[in-house]
């Protein structure tokens, strides 16, 4: 059984919201969390860590 939406996904790759942490992002698959790090961190964003729970992903971030 699929606990993950690949349209969920892509949202969170392309247009994921940083304007308030802890974020959780339902149903984002699990790895899609190298990905979020990175733009995180060119974004300027430090002590950065994504857990999986779940029900998808929970982003924590510190600018």
């Amino acid at each position: 059984m699929k606990h993950w939406s690949f349209s969920a996904t892509w949202r969170a790759l392309t247009a994921l919201p940083v304007d308030h942490f802890p974020l959780l992002l339902p149903g984002v698959h699990r790895a899609a969390a190298f990905f979020i790090l990175m733009r995180l961190k060119r974004l300027g964003y430090s002590n950065c860590r994504v857990e999986c729970s779940g029900k998808g992903l929970v982003v924590h971030a510190r600018r």
